[in-house]
């Protein structure tokens, strides 16, 4: 497994590169105020010059990224207004912390937080579903100049979280009827595109295999074994992070109507959450690329 944020974004520019909308988070910090503090400015350059995420990005190529972000927001009318897009831009959970963390980087520069600035990275935080509790710990390490390290603990955290999506998705198949190796495989190439499920194949194969043999009783109610799930999962953003994923597998067409979704229907009830966040969840599943590997 990767061990660090930095092998899951660094690298040279690529198609929708997600660091496109992690320096739209930035510039829209330093731009909150309606001014741009050379302070800002240059912890700005130096995040992009020396953060493991951004290696390999090159100078012409940043300049490019700045240059569109600051169009956006200008067009936008606001840095507040761009922060659905900046959302839509990232929809895996650990490059959305990444962009919460680095904007709270970019305002903390000047050694204060204006009313503007604190409405933007709220404004931020709504749009990112970043919790209150989540969002004080990234300004915290922000403050503390800690954020690389942070953001590579929160990396692992989310990682840890791939073998109970698998339970999650081999109690799926088997409520649809088709716990097939074939299946699985399809699962695995899945899980490979969505950046907080992926690892290596190796790790991946491993993981699924052990999920969809894992004994059962002959009658399994899948209810009461998402429940088990779900009782292993104390933090209700870990839960409703996993009906993100398994609404990712759905046809996009088929996501906003969820609730005639059989399996989804028994999830919502067995994580316990709420029709707000099931809509909630749809906006954000719904963010992923419609091109997809998805399981049938």
């Amino acid at each position: 497994m990767e061990r660090s944020v930095s092998t899951l974004l660094g690298g040279g520019l690529r198609p929708n590169d997600p660091r496109r909308f992690l320096i739209e988070a930035m510039v829209g910090a330093s731009t909150a105020d309606g001014m741009i503090d050379e302070r800002e400015a240059a912890a700005m350059q130096k995040a992009i010059a020396e953060h493991p995420i951004f290696h390999g990005l090159g100078a012409s190529a940043a300049k490019t990224l700045i240059d569109l972000s600051t169009d956006a927001i200008k067009y936008a009318g606001s840095a507040v207004a761009r922060t659905p897009s900046i959302a839509r831009g990232l929809p895996a959970r650990i490059h959305r912390l990444a962009a919460y963390g680095m904007a709270a980087e970019i305002a903390l520069a000047d050694d204060q937080l204006v009313d503007s600035e604190l409405h933007f990275l709220e404004a931020l935080r709504i749009a990112l579903r970043i919790a209150p509790l989540e969002a004080e710990n990234l300004m915290r390490a922000a403050r503390a100049d800690q954020l690389a390290a942070y953001l590579d603990d929160r990396y692992l955290r989310v990682k840890q979280l791939i073998s109970t999506a698998c339970e999650v998705f081999a109690l799926r198949a088997l409520a649809r009827g088709v716990a097939s190796d074939d299946h699985r495989f399809e699962v695995r190439d899945f899980f490979a595109a969505i950046p907080d499920l992926a690892t290596s194949n190796d790790e991946l194969d491993a993981e699924l295999y052990r999920a969809f043999r894992r004994p059962r009783a002959a009658q399994a109610e899948v209810y009461g074994e998402l429940a088990k799930v779900a009782r292993s999962l104390p933090d209700p953003v870990d839960r409703y992070w996993m009906v993100v994923y398994t609404l990712v597998a759905e046809m996009p067409a088929a996501v906003p109507s969820w609730h005639v979704i059989p399996f989804m229907g028994v999830m919502q009830a067995a994580f316990q959450i709420v029709d707000a966040d099931m809509a909630l969840a749809v906006i954000d599943a719904l963010t992923f690329p419609a091109a997809l590997p998805r399981p049938t």
